[in-house]
């Protein structure tokens, strides 16, 4: 796993209360882009890090161990 892999996993983790975490909000925390951390997101897979965009087409991040909202679509 690379290290912004772990980074991402680790702060998604941390900062999923439930309703995920906005990329753009992890993008600034890991100094890096949106598509970079989605890139990031597709190599670790649907059953590490789930993402889905919110009702305003938002993207989110969800730590799928830990968040209910990640299992539901929207």
């Amino acid at each position: 796993m690379t290290p912004g892999a772990e980074q991402l996993l680790v702060l998604v983790a941390e900062l999923d209360a439930g309703d995920g975490v906005a990329l753009a909000k992890l993008a600034k925390r890991l100094d890096t882009r949106v598509s970079v951390l989605l890139r990031l997101c597709a190599e670790l897979g649907p059953g590490r890090v789930g993402v889905q965009t919110d009702e305003l087409g938002h993207w989110r991040a969800f730590s799928v161990a830990s968040s209910p909202a990640a299992r539901k679509p929207r």
